[in-house]
């Protein structure tokens, strides 16, 4: 994990957008590098701390992605000088995209929901071919973070001022939190601490606005699946973080130094209490 995202390493996730311009109203850039981004969101308030962020970058899509002018986005990422390595005996497998010399030491790959059954003829159903030569590893839950997701400017990101402006799709702060509270339960312990720990990071950059982010919330209790996820998030949420002493708080502020348990567990139960009741 770093603390702050170094020129090079603006410069490398701009190089990457920039070649995938054509597909970019495709994809929504989710995880670290969204928590990244979201700083510099118009309604973002300052945290006095550096945001979290890792060195993977994580596009998500709802499915099979149409090509764009004439090149599909493993091209336009070859043309770049990216190389792609593939892991696991899945079919199709997955797949990361890393710079030859590994400088900067950062890696793309594609994700899509996981909807269903988790075993496909007897198989982890795992991965999804989403364009010609390019395939997506499949998550549960990540149907959220595509859901009425917020627009960045690379022109509003230190560093990227000079370069032609692109339009980054990220998600709903509140889809946001929900997806990390409700992967809790299936991320490394290592993992899980920093989803904690961005869950507080967002809300630090939009504590004058929590009211009006949970009720985003309303838009998943017309679908029943949605709305069964909505009832894990409150209960987990409840579960994980209504007191100091309990996993989410103490978890989070070893990622975060600068904050205590309880101002962790303050904030969550701050933002939760704008949920809609159902």
């Amino acid at each position: 994990m770093i603390e702050s995202m170094k020129t090079e390493e603006t410069g490398f996730l701009y190089k990457v957008l920039a070649a995938i311009r054509p597909n970019l109203e495709d994809f929504v850039l989710v995880g670290g590098f969204a928590s990244f981004l979201y700083q510099f969101h118009e309604r973002a308030k300052p945290i006095g701390v550096s945001p979290l962020l890792t060195y993977d970058i994580d596009l998500a899509s709802g499915g099979k992605v149409s090509v764009r002018d004439g090149k599909t986005v493993h091209e336009s990422l070859s043309k770049i000088g990216l190389i792609e390595e593939f892991t696991g005996s899945c079919t199709p497998p997955l797949v990361k995209y890393f710079p030859k010399d590994r400088t900067p030491p950062m890696y793309i790959e594609f994700l899509t929901p996981l909807r269903g059954s988790e075993d496909n003829r007897g198989r982890a159903d795992v991965t999804q071919t989403i364009q010609p030569d390019l395939s997506a590893q499949k998550l549960r839950f990540l149907d959220l973070l595509l859901k009425n997701p917020w627009t960045i400017s690379t022109s509003s990101v230190p560093g990227l001022e000079k370069h032609p402006n692109l339009v980054v799709k990220i998600p709903h702060p509140s889809m946001f939190i929900i997806q990390k509270i409700l992967i809790s339960g299936r991320r490394p312990d290592k993992s899980r601490a920093k989803d904690f720990a961005y869950i507080y990071q967002v809300l630090g950059l939009f504590r004058d606005d929590w009211e009006g982010l949970a009720k985003q919330y309303e838009v998943l209790i017309d679908k029943a699946e949605w709305k069964r996820w909505y009832r894990k998030f409150i209960r987990m949420s409840m579960q994980l973080f209504d007191t100091p002493q309990k996993d989410g708080p103490m978890e989070a502020s070893r990622i975060i130094p600068q904050a205590t348990p309880e101002m962790i567990s303050a904030a969550v139960n701050g933002f939760m209490r704008g949920c809609p009741k159902i």
